[in-house]
């Protein structure tokens, strides 16, 4: 073979491949296999296009449990409008706000602290939280979200760290290895390889049988028979892929500029025993009857009240094994009950992270995330504290968090404190002088004027409910309570519960509920909230309260209303009653220019009528004589008996 021969085939060696993988990707794509992958896509609203997180973005981390995520409602402008500060907050469920909604959740609470902090400023908070999702997708939006330009990353991420998508004991893993999963991440949006990944899916559901992640709730299909030992080889994989998936955030983040806040991991220590303990049956025979005759003493004594004694067997019991999560925990609750807190706080610090079942953070990844902190753009908050500062005993449990993680509405009101006072201890949205200078308003007042309503309450509670009546809180699923026929709130929060319906037409269920009984109060807050959410799909919400102020004669929050709705859509309605009010407190040029722009929509005979005369009265009014007889003269060839223009006529053809 000559060498140009030999140049020729090394030449058609390489490209075949190469020229195969191009075909079998384009015609892929011609074909239109596979979900948009897309972290946004795009809606027109009244005219201008928005970006919002796409839900079909989960099928970049799960191939084998299905579910349907309840993504962001937060639409944003691409490019970013001038002088706006855009903040994105990345995580899992607490992140989205559950078992509340996004209205809840942490992002909207420190949305609304900051507007009400800084008024002046245009200022964006958009939650890109999914459940069931780690430290691998935070990474990952990250690495798609800088193009958005962000002017912050907020991160509350770590509980799901072992069994969250591409975790190194879920389901939804890639062999437990960092490298492979982040690998993945990148091939994904190649047609190609998402084809091989569902065949491999599909052919493991063929010969695998009973597939466990295709029964149970979504913590059931993702971790259950999966145990983690404490410091267990699996346990420091997972660690090491937190730290190292943090480290990358932090340097993408300083590599464009982005400051970085992460949040630890917040959990109920003083309320929940650990799920699945250390077994002792691996002890040598003598060993075991040891433990056990020591830990059945402890119950026999807590069970009299004489919880020295208990205290004392349960530290028999941990000596035998000292990674028993539960000896611990009951170690804790002695130590508590005999008022030594500090002592009880540590105990029960040890049971949570000696809980092999890993549905919560251990102290080892709080700790990894408190090393974040490098003193310039990558600052930490030890979430843990804040909200021991606020519970009872300095202890963390029921009241702040509702089952075994996830915060009360109070809770993820102090999680957006948090982050709030690390933006302000870094001087980040503003300087630290200008901060101290606005930031005097009362957390008492925040909280009130919160948008969260007794409605949404409600809907956690049940949620809750139909969460801890299932694995792993019980073996099997069990039943929920029964809901009275006249308990509205609660056959509104079941049916949403049940995916029957959706947020809104729940709250809209509630604005029916209050204004059947003339409550004003409820009726504004629902209103409210749903503006709040979803301040530029619909504009009727705006209408719709400000019809409550007209009705109660709060004519200042009416016009100061509707002027925002012509922000989001001019409405015919918003600009006649604009018009109204500014004729009545004597401003007929304002009221000339919204009678005017009523003219730009398609109206009916008589509604030409009527508004035609009272733009000929803002007319006259405003000293536009010539103005008022040109618009009159058309009303009257509509309707010559028209008795307000007939009168307006005479008047102005006797002076």
């Amino acid at each position: 073979m000559t060498n140009q021969r030999r140049r020729l085939y090394y030449a058609i060696m390489i490209a075949f491949p190469v020229l195969l993988f191009g075909f079998i990707e384009g015609g892929l794509r011609l074909m239109g296999y596979g979900p948009d992958l897309s972290l946004f896509t795009t809606e027109i609203i009244n005219g201008r296009e928005y970006h919002i997180m796409n839900p079909g973005v989960k099928h970049r981390y799960f191939t084998r449990v299905s579910f349907l995520p309840s993504t962001s409602p937060d639409y944003f402008l691409v490019p970013k409008p001038a002088g706006t500060f855009r903040i994105v907050c990345l995580g899992g469920s607490t992140t989205v706000g559950f078992p509340y909604w996004y209205n809840a959740a942490f992002s909207s609470s420190l949305r609304d602290r900051l507007r009400a902090v800084f008024p002046d400023r245009h200022i964006e908070v958009i939650n890109l939280g999914m459940t069931a999702t780690n430290s691998f997708t935070a990474l990952d939006m990250t690495r798609e979200v800088m193009d958005k330009e962000p002017d912050l990353i907020v991160v509350y991420d770590g509980h799901n760290e072992f069994y969250g998508a591409l975790g190194v004991a879920s389901r939804e893993s890639m062999g437990g290895s960092r490298w492979l999963a982040n690998l993945s991440l990148r091939l994904i949006h190649l047609r190609t390889f998402l084809a091989l990944r569902d065949g491999y899916a599909l052919l493991g559901k063929l010969f695998a049988g009973d597939d466990p992640a295709s029964r149970g709730t979504m913590m059931e299909k993702l971790a259950r028979g999966r145990y983690i030992p404490y410091d267990s080889p699996l346990y420091r994989d997972g660690l090491d892929a937190f730290r190292a998936n943090l480290d990358d955030m932090r340097t993408l983040c300083t590599a464009r500029g982005v400051p970085l806040i992460i949040g630890t991991q917040v959990s109920n220590l003083r309320g929940l025993p650990p799920f699945m303990s250390t077994d002792p049956s691996p002890l040598i025979p003598a060993e075991q009857l040891h433990f056990h005759t020591a830990f059945n003493a402890g119950e026999s004594a807590m069970m009299t009240g004489a919880f020295a004694s208990a205290l004392s067997s349960y530290r028999t019991a941990l000596q035998i094994l000292p990674d028993h999560a539960e000896t611990h925990f009951r170690i804790a609750r002695c130590l508590d009950t005999l008022g030594h807190r500090e002592e009880a706080r540590a105990a029960y610090r040890l049971a949570r992270d000696r809980d092999e079942l890993r549905f919560r953070t251990s102290t080892d990844f709080n700790d990894a995330i408190l090393a974040m902190d490098d003193g310039h753009l990558t600052a930490t908050v030890d979430m843990e504290r804040i909200f021991a500062a606020h519970a009872r005993d300095s202890l963390i449990g029921y009241g702040l968090i509702l089952e075994h993680l996830h915060p009360s509405s109070y809770g993820q009101f102090l999680l957006a404190r948090g982050y709030a006072e690390a933006m302000r201890s870094r001087g980040i949205l503003a300087p630290a002088e200008e901060w101290e200078r606005r930031d005097t308003i009362a957390d008492a007042t925040l909280w009130r004027d919160r948008r969260v309503t007794p409605l949404d309450e409600r809907l956690a509670e049940r949620r809750t409910e139909v969460l801890i009546t299932a694995w792993p809180f019980q073996e099997t699923e069990g039943l929920v309570s029964a809901i009275a026929k006249n308990d509205t709130f609660g056959l509104i929060a079941d049916r949403a519960t049940r995916g029957e319906i959706h947020w809104l037409q729940a709250h809209e269920g509630a604005v029916e509920y209050y204004s059947s009984r003339g409550d004003v109060a409820g009726l504004e807050r629902e209103y409210r909230t749903i503006i709040d959410q979803f301040p530029v799909v619909n504009v009727m919400p705006y209408l719709q309260l400000a019809r409550v102020y007209l009705e109660t004669n709060r004519i200042p929050e009416m016009e100061s209303l509707l002027r925002t709705s012509l922000t989001v859509k001019p409405t015919q309605l918003a600009y006649r009653a604009l018009g109204d009010i500014a004729l009545r407190t004597k401003r007929p040029e304002e009221a000339e220019k919204m009678y005017s722009a009523m003219f730009g929509f398609i109206q009916s005979a008589p509604e030409q009528v009527e508004n035609g005369y009272l733009l000929a009265l803002a007319h006259r009014r405003a000293g536009h004589t010539d103005l008022a007889v040109k618009r009159l003269a058309e009303v009257l060839r509509l309707k010559p008996d028209y008795g307000p223009a007939v009168a307006l006529m005479a008047e102005i053809n006797a002076q």
